[in-house]
Order: C-alpha cells, then sequence, then structure tokens
C-alpha cells in the first residue's frame, strides 16, 4: 500500500515574514540588561534644554506608527516663513559608546514590515522615551529657520523640550486642508504648514528636484489569511513632511561642510555614463526627439514631460533605473535628485544611525565647540544595512504577490512593459501590480541584442514596449513568475 504524500503546508505572509528575518539573520529583541538600562535612563535630566512648550508643534506619520521622531510648526506673514523643525533629542539619552550606542550601531537602522517593526533601539526609546507623542514634555533638537519665499535667510539651532499639541495622520491632514474643515482646532495650523510647503515646493521646482512618482503598495492580510495589496495613495501631506525634512537635512548639511566637520553625508551622485547611454538607446526605440545630455536635472523634468503628453509615464521606471543609489559617505559630494550641493540624514535618529551621529556631532559643533567627529568612518556598514533592509522588503513584496496572484484567474491577461531583454529571453514588469516575470524563449528562434529581440517566426520586442501577458507558472515560495501568451498591444 503506497504512502499518501503530505499536503504541502500552506505559505501565508506571516511565514514569508519569518523566513526572511531568519534567513538574513537580524538580530531581534534586547538583552534584560539593555531594557533595564533604557527603563533607567527615563531618570536623566537636563539643564541646557530650553523651554519651547509654547510652540504647538504637531506629528504627522502614518496611521500605524509610534516612533515619532519630528514634529514642525511654521507661521506665514506674506511672503515671510517662520518654521520650526523639532527632531527627537536620542542623543542626550544614547551616548558614545554606552551599551544602547553598541547595539545600535551593529543593527544601523530599523526594519520594518507588513506586521511589525525590528527597531535599532528598544521600544522604551524608541516608542516612548524619545517618540513625540502628544502632549508629553520630549527633548528635542530644533531647527529654527526664517524663509522669504521658501529660501532661507537666517537659522538657529537650539536644544529644548517641546511638547507636541496633536499626533497627526497623513489622511486626517489632507482631509481637514482640503476638505476645508475651518471647523477643526487644527485648521489654522495645517493652514499655515500647507502655505509654507508651497513656497518650499516653489523653490524645489526651480532648483530642479526630480520627484519620480513612484507607485508603492501596501501588504495587509485579511482574516483567511488572503493578502491584500493595496495602493498608497499618493497624499500631499507626506509631501509636505518630504519638504519639511529636505529644508532640516540640507541645512545640518551645509553646516557639517562649512565647517569641515567630520560626519557622515548622504551622497547621490549624478547617473553614470553607462546609464545615460542605455537610457538614450530606449529613447531612440521610441523616436523621441530629445537632445539633452542627462547629466542635469531638468533633462528628467523634460522627458518625464514628453512620456506624460504621449501617455507613457510607464516608461518613468526607466528614468529611476538610470538614478544612481544614494549613500552614506565621510565626503560630501551633494545630492543630485533632490538638486542640493550638501545633503545628510538628520530628521530620523530614533531609526537611522547615521542621524544619531550627525546629533552628535552638531551637538559638538554647536554647543560644545569641538570639531572631533563622534565616530570613526562607518559609512560601509551603514550602507550594507540599508542595502538589506531594501532587498528584504523587496523579497517580501515580490513573495506577497505571488500569493495575491494566486487567487487570480488562470486565464487573467495582465498589461505591462519590456523591462529588460537576455539572451534566455525577456523580462516584464506589470503596470497594475508590484511584480516582473520572465518570459523564455528557445535559443535557436531569437535574434537578439541588448535593446530588442526578435523571434524569426512573428513578434518582435524592443525594451519598453507595451505588451499584455498571462502568468504560465507561480512559484509562491521564491516570487519568482514565468509568463506566456505575450502579445505587443497593438497588434491585436
Amino acid at each position: 500500500m503506497k504512502k499518501r504524500k503530505p499536503h504541502p503546508k500552506k505559505i501565508n505572509l506571516l511565514e514569508i515574514i519569518n523566513n526572511e528575518i531568519k534567513e538574513n539573520s537580524l538580530r531581534q529583541g534586547f538583552s534584560k540588561n539593555l531594557l533595564n538600562y533604557s527603563i533607567d535612563l527615563k531618570k536623566k535630566e537636563s539643564s541646557y534644554h530650553k523651554d519651547f512648550t509654547n510652540i504647538p508643534f504637531v506629528t504627522i506619520d502614518g496611521d500605524d506608527s509610534k516612533d515619532f521622531d519630528d514634529a514642525i510648526w511654521s507661521n506665514n506673514d506674506k511672503h515671510k516663513s517662520k518654521v520650526y523643525i523639532a527632531i527627537a533629542d536620542v542623543s542626550f539619552y544614547v551616548e558614545q559608546g554606552d551599551p544602547l550606542d553598541m547595539e545600535a550601531r551593529k543593527r544601523g537602522n530599523s526594519f520594518y514590515f507588513p506586521d511589525r517593526v525590528i527597531p535599532m533601539l528598544p521600544e522604551e526609546i524608541s516608542n516612548n522615551l524619545c517618540s513625540l507623542k502628544p502632549n508629553e514634555k520630549k527633548k528635542c533638537v530644533i531647527i529654527e529657520v526664517d524663509l522669504y519665499l521658501g529660501k532661507i535667510q537666517s537659522f538657529k539651532i537650539h536644544r529644548g523640550i517641546i511638547k507636541s499639541i496633536a499626533r497627526l495622520t497623513y489622511d486626517e491632514v489632507d482631509d481637514i486642508y482640503f476638505s476645508k474643515k475651518t471647523s477643526s482646532k487644527y485648521y489654522d495650523l495645517i493652514y499655515n504648514l500647507f502655505k509654507t510647503y508651497s513656497f518650499l515646493k516653489a523653490v524645489s521646482d526651480q532648483r530642479g528636484k526630480i520627484n519620480f512618482d513612484r507607485i508603492e503598495f501596501e501588504i495587509k492580510e485579511d482574516k483567511k489569511e488572503n493578502v491584500i495589496l493595496k495602493k498608497k495613495e499618493k497624499l500631499h501631506s507626506y509631501r509636505l513632511i518630504e519638504e519639511f525634512m529636505v529644508l532640516g537635512n540640507n541645512i545640518v548639511g551645509g553646516i557639517l561642510k562649512k565647517n569641515n566637520l567630520k560626519s557622515i553625508f548622504r551622497n547621490h551622485e549624478c547617473p553614470s555614463n553607462e546609464k545615460i547611454l542605455n537610457l538614450k538607446k530606449i529613447i531612440n526605440n521610441f523616436n523621441i526627439n530629445f537632445e539633452g545630455n542627462l547629466k542635469k536635472q531638468k533633462d528628467f523634468w523634460k522627458l518625464k514631460s514628453i512620456f506624460k503628453k504621449r501617455n507613457q509615464d510607464f516608461l518613468n521606471d526607466f528614468l529611476l533605473k538610470t538614478q544612481s543609489k544614494a549613500i552614506y559617505e565621510n565626503k560630501n559630494k551633494g545630492h543630485f535628485g533632490l538638486s542640493l550641493s550638501e545633503y545628510t540624514h538628520f530628521t530620523s535618529p530614533i531609526r537611522r544611525y547615521s542621524d544619531l551621529l550627525v546629533h552628535r556631532d552638531l551637538i559638538n559643533f554647536c554647543f560644545e565647540h569641538s570639531l572631533d567627529s563622534s565616530m570613526p568612518n562607518i559609512s560601509s556598514h551603514l550602507n550594507i544595512q540599508e542595502k538589506k533592509a531594501d532587498f528584504i522588503e523587496r523579497t517580501i513584496l515580490d513573495k506577497a504577490c505571488s500569493l495575491y496572484l494566486k487567487g487570480k484567474k488562470k486565464n487573467f491577461e495582465f498589461k505591462g512593459f519590456v523591462d529588460a531583454i537576455e539572451s534566455f529571453g525577456v523580462f516584464i514588469k506589470a503596470i497594475d501590480y508590484p511584480f516582473s516575470g520572465l518570459v523564455r524563449f528557445k535559443k535557436q528562434s531569437l535574434k537578439t541584442s541588448t535593446w530588442s529581440i526578435k523571434r524569426s517566426s512573428d513578434i518582435d520586442f524592443k525594451v519598453g514596449q507595451l505588451v499584455k501577458f498571462r502568468i504560465k507558472k507561480n512559484n509562491i515560495s521564491n516570487g519568482k513568475i514565468l509568463l506566456d501568451k505575450v502579445k505587443r498591444i497593438g497588434d491585436e
């Protein structure tokens, strides 16, 4: 009598997340000594944090956020704006070389998952002591800025105590502002934030800051453990916070550069010649008349505009692929994407070790008049940890998407575009879903190059070509998908 084969274990989102955490050897939890050490820090007092509790700061974050490390306030008088950006003073509690610092340095950053966070610091620090919760006095490093039409006129750095008056969400802020809910007690405050944002955005656009408008997805799970993929709404309040944080990071980056401080910068170099050449080939594939050298931000703006007019917004993906990876380095090289000559990461010291180091260097210089760096060069380690976080996020999304697609009908037809061409087949990226797949062709039936492929029978493809396709094989265990029934859109 033959033994029955055991039913394969059902893969769910929880299992996918747990496997990624295990396979990437992420440090989880904290020792009892570290937890006790964190609790004892509540007793630490300061005599040099000024009182800023009269400023009605607010935090604006996602619905699920618990580690609030930035709070903002602004006011406007015609073209003049006064801005306060308060960032949690984690460096006051986590000192160089102490047990918490050594652990945070190893982790490099917090790791975020659809159902949890593995924090860089214990929750007693990240969600309580340093989190800028409403109606609680919290120690901060504060940037006070005077703007005229969004341009910096002057600024000051303070160490202060604030008391946030509200924990607002992105959805809530957009709703209050765009629905003109003047009855809300936060309307005037939010109105002023958006007024300042309009000035800052105009300056950003003028200098050439590139916005790629990437589509992002949230991963959820229903009660039956079915994966739900939801496109993140492009809220204006998210852009508002981004502009305020860029302002703060730029100011601090300028201080570090101007005073030759040995610290950590967030660099983003212009695209490499190889990537520019690749993009030009795609442009030529679509007979786009474009003469820019793609070494300037305005060239990417022009291409985005051309793609939009031609209803080819999906080609923005190739503009993004052309960009260099932003990295941490000890020497300032500027930020191409933001079109800024100096930039650092300062605004998230609860979840990024780089920001904690920058806080220490800034405080050493501004308040202790020291030029000494707080740390030896660990930029490479921080880049590796950030890359690991990005890789895990992408892997989980791929596998979660495979789970989601399992529920699609077998003959469901997707829309996508040719993302890359290899000798063994074509990679196609879906437009309305966050996945890519491979359609394999027999080598003897192909005439191929890096930019185009022709099957001797009937169809030829080129990078960027719009296509329709169906899923042939969906491997949930590794998130890899094989495609078939591929046809060019317009040929039917």
